[in-house]
């Protein structure tokens, strides 16, 4: 399975928008054939709390995105459209919500829900080597814009590990120390859109 590049450009474009949204997930249903699940990123001083929790694991995960995967996929549940097997599941998310969509995804590829794929901006690691081997198979789109340093978090040292290559974005404005400023899931979109139209 290989997801059309305008259902990427559109979970991208999803997870720009959920912060906008009044929940912290939004559920698109426009594409034939597929279900867009967008996870919001940090934005609230809790966010923060559950950013600072990667020094405790659980099952090779952070455990602080933990707890918020086992949230959303509470709210997707609810939803329980956004399961049809006829549907792609595409679950998207910046941020630590990028974390926590690779989290979701764990657990459905785990229960067996291969119908699956994965859009990530500015992820930080979200566990380490055993779910790296848990998802290997899994599809999985990781970008990564400019010199965010989001994606350079929590440690390696502490054992943490993204779980597949990266897609690097030009950072259209790069300019010296502007690793904070790269972190801005707008210019993700902008950047990927420049992206894929470099490389048709």
């Amino acid at each position: 399975m290989t997801i059309k590049k305008q259902v990427i450009l559109q979970a991208l474009r999803d997870c720009r928008d959920v912060y906008g949204h009044d929940d912290d997930v939004m559920i698109n249903r426009d594409w034939d054939g597929y279900t867009i699940l967008s996870i919001e990123g940090t934005k609230e001083k809790t966010d923060w709390f559950t950013n600072i929790k990667f020094l405790l694991k659980s099952d090779s995960c952070h455990r602080g995105f933990k707890v918020n995967a086992y949230r959303s996929l509470a709210k997707l549940v609810c939803e329980y459209e956004a399961l049809d097997p006829k549907r792609t599941l595409v679950l998207a998310g910046h941020s630590l919500g990028g974390a926590t969509a690779t989290l979701i995804a764990d657990l459905l590829w785990e229960s067996g829900n291969k119908n699956i794929a994965l859009v990530t901006a500015g992820s930080p690691r979200p566990g380490g080597r055993r779910l790296k081997r848990r998802i290997k198979d899994l599809e999985h789109y990781r970008f990564v814009h400019g010199n965010d340093i989001v994606p350079t978090t929590p440690p390696w040292l502490a054992g943490y590990v993204h779980t597949h290559p990266v897609i690097k974005l030009e950072d259209a404005n790069d300019t010296r120390f502007d690793g904070v400023a790269d972190h801005n899931m707008g210019d993700y979109y902008d950047a990927a859109v420049k992206h894929y139209e470099n490389h048709e």
